[in-house]
């Protein structure tokens, strides 16, 4: 009755852990032309082992300390994958990809610092180069009837005011993480960093920095194949703890009608 117990638990952290795996990969594809988006990954780790000798199950003198039996599985982690995903033309001057390492830094209302590789942006009623939640790129504004917005590799932004002179606007600099992997999801394709993972604030275009290219947007770095991949291994996975849960429950039943 004992192993039954155990090999039910077993299936049942088998079933939770590839129900949260579906779940990483089916966001990953619904996320496939969120422009800069990252793909996440699902890594899983054995629960305890114990050792069968210990549970007074039979076993032999000489292989008492290797004959072991787990206790299930579960998600140990679930890392975003922040290589670069590959760059689409739009031609629309406030669309901007980064080239390489770093991440556009925003500023909330509140003075908080979100960072993204998601380039598409827009102007505010200010004149405040913004994205869609309205957390501004540049603490600089733009003239009104400002024209030819221009953004180079090294993330100098001018543009031509009424009168047709060229004004500087600002400098974009890229924040770069030794491990971005410390950044936590805030939402709407956008990460906090954490006390201990302060970046380097840099100039697009120096050394170990990316560069900006204006009039292109960053795609996800999601591969449709590979998750539709990932996505049929967790499902067999899961058809087979359901199947060990199903036996598990027959044996259950057969050993109840014995006692009777």
């Amino acid at each position: 009755m004992i192993n039954l117990l155990k090999s039910l638990w077993n299936s049942m952290t088998g079933l939770s852990a590839q129900i949260q795996a579906i779940d990483v990969t089916a966001n990953n594809v619904a996320n496939i032309s969120t422009p800069g988006f990252k793909r996440q990954s699902v890594g899983f780790s054995e629960l305890v082992r114990q050792r069968m000798v210990d549970q007074g199950l039979p076993v032999t003198r000489e292989n008492a300390d290797r004959v072991t039996q787990g206790s299930g599985t579960m998600v140990s982690s679930t890392r975003r994958q922040f290589a670069p995903g590959t760059h689409v033309y739009t031609g629309r001057n406030l669309d901007l990809a980064i080239a390489g390492r770093g991440f556009f830094q925003l500023t909330g209302e509140n003075g908080e610092t979100f960072y993204t590789r998601d380039g598409g942006f827009t102007i505010d009623n200010d004149g405040r180069i913004t994205n869609t939640r309205g957390l501004a790129l540049l603490d600089g504004e733009l003239p009104q009837n400002y024209s030819d917005l221009m953004i180079d590799e090294a993330g100098r932004v001018s543009c031509r005011d009424e009168n047709g002179d060229r004004v500087e606007i600002g400098q974009i600099e890229l924040a770069v993480f030794d491990n971005p992997n410390g950044l936590t999801a805030a939402g709407d394709n956008l990460f906090t960093a954490a006390p201990n993972t302060e970046p380097e604030s840099m100039v697009p275009g120096e050394e170990g920095v990316g560069s900006i290219k204006q009039g292109y947007l960053e795609n996800s770095n999601v591969d449709i194949v590979m998750e539709i991949q990932l996505l049929i291994e967790a499902q067999r996975s899961f058809q087979l703890n359901a199947k060990s849960m199903t036996t598990v429950d027959q044996l259950w039943n057969i050993t109840n009608n014995l006692q009777k």
